[in-house]
């Protein structure tokens, strides 16, 4: 252990102690004194968050000036043709996800807002929403005209099913035949973790209010408002289908026998605070464009074409922001009707959180580094320590959109070299000059908003951390596309880029998003030189108190196979004297709990050798990678695999992802791409690159000119307004059209095929079995890490060049090295052997040293210790076993509600112990860890597959006394405590399991064997 970073929240746990300490107290500064002394004793990192709970950067200190902010505007309907003095439309004040929208659940009633621009555009009235003659629904519907107010603060109710699927409809019946071309909805709702899902919407037409055929989908976001533009649909009705499921279908799977937590937050109704039809064509889904929200794929929502009259030319936008004082504005109006657009801003309501009440506030400006840097200053001041603290962490963001900050005019400005005033209204959905105009005017909001929030965000976290010589852990979005947000770019300012892996099950694998979440921090390491890759580890919701050693391997191998190499445990709630057992956690269903409450604490001493051994082999060096991938420049890494894994890379061939910042950092050496962490053979355009800025273009024909290879595609445009057309045309031409002096394009996206056409070989090859690699390059020898992912034995053979010569393996769990066998190979190169035990785990390295045995020599006798077993239990009498070991479950009902550790005695005979002899013992099936004593010497602990231990120090000729105490995690007693409560267990954790869930197997199942082993 070298660190540990510091939290505080509000969960809900019950006070275990006589009073609360309270953030910022006299008694809590004393608290934070002492673990900054004691770190300091112990020699350990004290990194702290950068709020109360986990996200983000909040506190009850925050004003709304300095807090986050969404664009908000209001319409007025003005007559031209003469001097226009009128009371502009009030702005919305209240604080919410859009418009006057207000924050689900929140009972603020404060109001804030602020203006900011006020522009004119000609009236037209295919804008205005069309009004029914009448409106029905799947539940009587009194007063409807909430539906056509542009307002998104009354609704409609119909029923829902709170348990189940179910579906609503409401209707809009006209008096003659309609031509509609847009749909803007309001769908207001929880949102979030235990909430009833959004619904799923879909609108549809009708000629005869009997027959209806689909118009357009409208899935849900993270935003209560939704649009669609499509082609032209004439009918006389109009049906808003609404689908959705139960609460607790949104919540993520649980295993057999566990309750669903009590955070569910059911619905018994559809809501909608808007159905407005309009004749014009709008911006397609302009609220998630213009940054309220997000969507998977920008690039798969283009505003379709059309000549309709309800575009309006970016000539006929006038800037009126200097003729409104106070609200009122002074307008010498050209012949006409205008509608006047008044934009500004309001809050968001976004809290930090999960905090107590007396540290929670709003959410600070994200795109202003000046108010961050001050929020920071008073954050850290709460705690009363002058300095101590080692590090800053920022953990993942969940702080929801933000797409305004004061000066967001004129860092656009800075950002994309052109005046964004004349097309604002493409941010309230109107199409300004053309479709593919108005969508890449938002491209440059979102992505100058992106931009912003990774530098005056993360770079001034970063900055002021390091001000005050802390070190800055950051990460960024890890599970899918929550916000707006360059995951690699956000990690950059980082010292320790990192990303989280929750626990999975063997056989259903990880989700595709935490993979990408790692491999980005790894990337972003490794591009920006950086000596760790952290990881918030281990986290976990679906197996509650099932946790060890054992079962967690699998998951500490894949992320060391993803390039971590400092493990952040999660979590390890503060564990108060007088809180029952298992102790307090971060939630009973959120883990795994890492603390000395747990069964196998302590045990835990290897398996915390085990990541500490593995990481510092696999931070020495540098990485051995191949390939730098372009992600392009619109999606997270997180975003684009977020359900999908990355296959664009072939096996044999490791990468790192490159953003547009990371890109810029590549030079070439000697015909390879160099990073300042990192060598690569080349560089593919992958991820997003399919649209390009041209700056990005130039970036990659500079490299080209400097020699280097690139495999890809010519994209089809650059996604930027600021871009011209034709000089993205030449640059793609002197790419991909032209004869090159220097470098190499391949214009392909078949990586596989371009690395053929190259001759580019793997450098290690793996055959026979899936397995889990990385490699580093150290003192110009290749060391490459090998994991078995499946639970069962596995062998494989790997292909080397000739040059590399012999292989060892090093096994980091028993600390073995072995040389490996040769085996005949294929042409070009040498194969080697592998034999890998369930969740196995190897490093593979050249030059066999001295110390490596060789498996071929040695001599090895199984010796089973199958009689005279006993178990002994807490609170029960010696339990005889004469048929050998076997797991405690098995036994009787008491013994399968036992959780904790319990002790296995036998006793075996060597005829004779000879030097030179190694003696190992192999204990067959273990549940969950083990420790071996022999003769009373401990030999070790025994934690996963084979779950052998070396008793050579021990062993001696004749009869030998062997205890093997094993513990098993918390599960099977609070199963039990399910069943009936003994009192002496805390009590949230009593009501975490169904009374009938079934144990988990716990014990010592054999056979029990000695190897003898002669030649070593």
């Amino acid at each position: 252990m070298r660190g540990v970073q510091l939290f505080d929240g509000g969960m809900g746990v019950p006070l275990v102690v006589p009073e609360p300490v309270r953030p910022g107290s006299p008694a809590w500064q004393e608290a934070v004194s002492t673990a900054v002394s004691t770190a300091a004793d112990l020699g350990l990192e004290l990194a702290v968050a950068t709020s109360s709970g986990w996200s983000a950067a909040g506190g009850p200190w925050v004003e709304p000036a300095d807090a986050m902010k969404k664009l908000v505007w209001s319409e007025t309907i003005v007559p031209g043709g003469d001097l226009c003095e009128v009371e502009l439309t009030p702005l919305p004040e209240v604080a919410g996800p859009f418009q006057d929208s207000r924050r689900w659940g929140s009972a603020d009633g404060s109001s804030w807002s602020t203006d900011w621009r006020v522009v004119a555009v000609p009236y037209i009235a295919a804008h205005d929403p069309l009004i029914p003659a009448a409106v029905e629904g799947s539940a009587p519907v009194r007063d409807w005209t909430a539906l056509v107010d542009d307002g998104f603060q009354a609704s409609i109710a119909l029923p829902r099913d709170p348990d189940d699927f179910s579906s609503a409809s409401l209707t809009e019946e006209f008096a003659s035949p309609v031509t509609v071309r847009s749909v803007t909805l309001g769908l207001p709702g929880p949102r979030g973790f235990g909430a009833a899902p959004a619904p799923h919407a879909v609108l549809q037409a009708s000629e005869d209010g009997t027959l209806y055929r689909d118009v357009a989908q409208l899935p849900p976001t993270s935003v209560p408002v939704r649009s669609a533009t499509f082609p032209a649909v004439t009918a006389r009705w109009f049906r808003l289908v609404l689908s959705g499921a139960a609460a607790a279908d949104a919540l993520p799977p649980v295993a057999e026998g566990v309750r669903l937590p009590p955070v569910l937050r059911r619905s018994d109704t559809f809501l909608v605070s808007e159905f407005a039809l309009r004749s014009a064509a709008r911006v397609h889904r302009s609220e998630v464009k213009s940054g309220f929200g997000v969507i998977p794929d920008y690039y798969a929502a283009d505003t379709m074409e059309t000549t309709h009259n309800g575009v309006i030319p970016q000539t006929d936008v006038h800037d009126l922001t200097r003729r409104v004082q106070d609200g009122r504005l002074d307008w010498d109006a050209p012949p006409g009707r205008w509608r006047i657009l008044r934009f500004g801003a309001s809050l968001t309501g976004q809290t930090n959180g999960p905090a107590l009440p007396d540290s929670t506030g709003l959410e600070v400006d994200k795109l202003d580094g000046r108010r961050v840097a001050a929020y920071l200053q008073r954050h850290l001041a709460e705690f009363g320590v002058e300095s101590g603290f080692g590090a800053l962490l920022s953990d993942s963001i969940e702080s929801g959109a933000q797409n305004w900050t004061d000066a967001i005019a004129e860092r656009f400005r800075e950002l994309r070299g052109y005046d964004p005033t004349p097309w604002l209204p493409a941010l309230a959905g109107f199409v300004i000059e053309d479709a593919a105009a108005s969508d890449r005017f938002l491209y440059d909001y979102r992505r100058t908003i992106t931009e912003l929030f990774a530098r005056e965000y993360y770079g001034t976290l970063a900055g002021e951390a390091h001000r005050r010589g802390m070190v800055y852990y950051a990460e960024a979005l890890e599970d899918g596309r929550p916000q707006l947000g360059d995951d690699l770019g956000m990690r950059a300012h980082a010292d320790v880029p990192m990303g989280a892996m929750w626990t999975f099950d063997s056989a259903s694998g990880p989700r595709p998003t935490y993979v990408a979440d790692l491999k980005g921090a790894s990337s972003v390491a490794h591009v920006h030189g950086r000596a760790w890759t952290g990881a918030e580890a281990f986290t976990s919701f679906d197996r509650p108190w099932a946790s060890s050693p054992r079962s967690l391997k699998h998951v500490a191998d894949l992320q060391l196979a993803l390039g971590v190499t400092r493990f952040c445990i999660h979590t390890s709630p503060h564990q108060p004297l007088a809180a029952p057992p298992p102790g307090v956690a971060l939630a009973p269903f959120l883990g795994q709990a890492f603390t000395i409450n747990e069964t196998w604490a302590e045990m835990a001493h290897p398996w915390i050798d085990y990541l500490a051994r593995c990481s510092a082999m696999l931070s020495a060096g540098e990485p051995a990678v191949d390939v730098a991938v372009f992600v392009g420049e619109e999606a997270p890494v997180t975003g684009l695999f977020d359900e999908r894994f990355d296959t664009c890379v072939p096996m044999g061939f490791d990468f790192d992802y490159v953003g547009a910042d990371g890109l810029s950092l590549l030079t070439v050496e000697d015909g390879e791409l160099r990073s300042l962490g990192a060598r690569y053979r080349l560089l593919y355009l992958g991820g997003s690159s399919r649209r390009t800025t041209v700056a990005a273009l130039r970036r990659i024909e500079k490299l080209l000119d400097d020699g280097a290879t690139v495999v890809g595609l010519r994209p089809e445009c650059s996604p930027s307004l600021a871009d011209d057309n034709g000089d993205f045309a030449a640059v793609c031409d002197r790419i991909w059209a032209r004869p090159r002096a220097f470098g190499r394009i391949v214009p392909t996206s078949d990586l596989d095929v371009a690395l053929r056409e190259l001759g580019v070989r793997s450098a290690f090859e793996i055959s026979g079995a899936e397995l889990w690699s990385i490699a580093r390059l150290v003192d110009g020898r290749r060391v490459t890490f090998l994991a078995n992912p499946a639970g069962e034995d596995v062998s494989a053979q790997v292909t080397v060049p000739p040059e590399v010569g012999p292989l060892t393996g090093w096994d980091p769990v028993e600390l073995r090295t072995t040389a490996l066998t040769e085996i005949p190979a294929t042409a070009g190169g040498i194969s080697f052997e592998i034999h890998l035990p369930a969740f196995g785990s190897l490093f593979v390295l050249p030059d066999a040293s001295k110390h490596a045995e060789d498996a071929a020599s040695l001599r090895s006798v199984a010796v089973e210790v199958a009689g005279g077993w006993s178990l002994a239990m807490p609170g029960r009498g010696e339990i005889e076993l004469p048929g050998g070991p076997m797991h405690w479950t098995e036994l009787d009902t008491e013994a399968r509600g036992f959780s904790g550790t319990a002790v296995y005695r036998a006793e075996f005979v060597l005829e004779s112990v000879d030097d030179g002899d190694r003696f190992t013992l192999s204990l067959g099936s273990v549940r969950d860890i083990a420790r071996v004593l022999v003769n009373g010497i401990d030999c070790g602990v025994a934690w996963t597959p084979p779950f052998r231990c070396d008793v050579t120090a021990a062993a001696r000729g004749g009869i030998n006394a062997l205890e093997v105490h094993v513990a098993t995690p918390w599960r099977n007693r609070l199963i039990a405590e399910a069943k009936t409560a003994s009192g002496a267990i805390f009590a949230p954790m009593t009501q975490v399991f169904e009374p009938d869930a079934e144990p988990l197997v716990a014990g010592l199942g054999g056979p029990v064997l000695v190897l003898v082993t002669s030649g070593s």
